[in-house]
């Protein structure tokens, strides 16, 4: 199964942000990046070390 990762925007909640990958968010649907499993999407929102930067708000979803 595949999945992906998203949160609302900051400036307009009702926007959603998808992650393209590195430090990048887009709120195109079709350049967001996809997880081949549900734990390797988990593990890119809480690298382990207290902070998720970025990823606050955001959660993982499943594309099937």
């Amino acid at each position: 199964m595949a999945y992906h990762i998203k949160k609302p925007s900051l400036l307009n909640p009702a926007i959603d942000l998808y992650y393209a990958g590195g430090v990048r968010w887009t709120d195109d649907y079709g350049d967001r990046k996809i997880y081949a499993g549900e734990s390797e999407a988990n593990a890119r929102i809480a690298p382990g070390d207290g902070r998720n930067g970025g990823f606050n708000g955001a959660s993982v979803v499943n594309e099937g």
